[in-house]
């Protein structure tokens, strides 16, 4: 009879925890085929799974001491509002394949009893995104969907009118989208998105990004006015983000009045006009399926390949 016992995750987990990982993103690929190989991820997994491991919220199952499942996520003082909460990357946590269902379940029901004995209310687990059978289990554990992460192949064959003129954003010409950009910011405080907004001005965020390594951004203008603009860097929100054939966009705001003329399709032209120069053949995006006009501009022109969900315990559990 197989003796099933769940134990904090280790480093000696890890070998047997990437092999179970690896399954996961081979199915994934079999939709996404643009995703790059797992080969190419493991050396990173690793290193972020030993720093995983450190934080002392991750979780082995194991069956006549064979690893079959773990998950384990980082600890957040304040997650999707102000109680404690826990996030799962989509590197943190795997199962044996065919069992998945099982195991997570079981995985999650032990984990979630010591995040919430620690006053660890908001889980929240990034999954692949084509894998139904485990998207409907987390959804019937009471998760959401919020964020998306999705890919595609660069594209450089777009003709844009020449009624539009793009400009690159440096330090140097900022407050010329100071005004759009604070408008950006605030849109994603209105419903349905309800997220708060930072106490910084708009002048003082962007100048803080455009100092960063790697990032660029470009407004589009029409008679001279700026009317939206878009952003990119090296790494997205999702490990599998991080790749040399890969950049992100990690900001794109068109103004209301200009909407449904194309200018979004113009602006992802334009990023995949310079990567294409540098030889980047993919880009990547992470978005709020919570923002309902978000969501359909991105499904149009990019593949999900990880959802990340979200649950939130009622309080008065403790």
């Amino acid at each position: 009879m197989e003796r099933t016992v769940f134990s904090p995750l280790n480093v000696s987990h890890i070998g047997d925890a990437i092999q179970l990982l690896e399954k996961y993103s081979e199915k994934e690929r079999i939709t996404v085929t643009l995703l790059p190989s797992f080969s190419d991820y493991k050396s990173l997994v690793l290193k972020n799974l030993e720093i995983l491991i450190q934080k002392g919220f991750g979780y082995a199952m194991l069956e006549d001491h064979q690893l079959i499942g773990y998950i384990a996520g980082y600890p957040v003082d304040s997650l999707f509002g102000k109680e404690k909460g826990i996030f799962v990357p989509a590197f943190g946590h795997a199962s044996a394949y065919e069992d998945r269902i099982r195991i997570e379940t079981a995985l999650y029901t032990y984990a979630a009893e010591q995040w919430v004995n620690q006053h660890y209310l908001t889980h929240s687990v990034s999954i692949f995104a084509h894998d139904q059978d485990l998207l409907s289990t987390w959804f019937d554990l009471g998760f959401g969907k919020r964020c998306v992460d999705a890919i595609r192949k660069v594209q450089c064959q777009a003709i844009i009118p020449s009624e539009f003129m793009f400009e690159e954003i440096t330090t140097q010409n900022i407050d010329q989208i100071l005004e759009i950009h604070d408008a950006h910011i605030h849109y994603y405080q209105a419903s349905p998105v309800f997220m708060p907004i930072s106490d910084e001005d708009a002048r003082t965020d962007l100048l803080a990004w455009l100092r960063q390594e790697d990032h660029r951004m470009y407004s589009i203008k029409v008679q001279n006015q700026v009317v939206g603009y878009v952003r990119y860097q090296t790494r997205g929100e999702s490990l599998f983000s991080i790749h040399p054939q890969i950049k992100n966009i990690t900001g794109l705001y068109v103004k209301p009045e200009y909407r449904h003329h194309g200018i979004g399709s113009m602006l992802i032209h334009q990023i995949e006009e310079i990567l294409s120069v540098n030889q980047i053949s993919l880009v990547g995006v992470d978005y709020e399926s919570i923002n309902p006009k978000a969501n359909h501009f991105w499904s149009k022109h990019f593949l999900p390949y990880t959802y990340s969900l979200v649950r939130r315990i009622d309080e008065r559990v403790l």
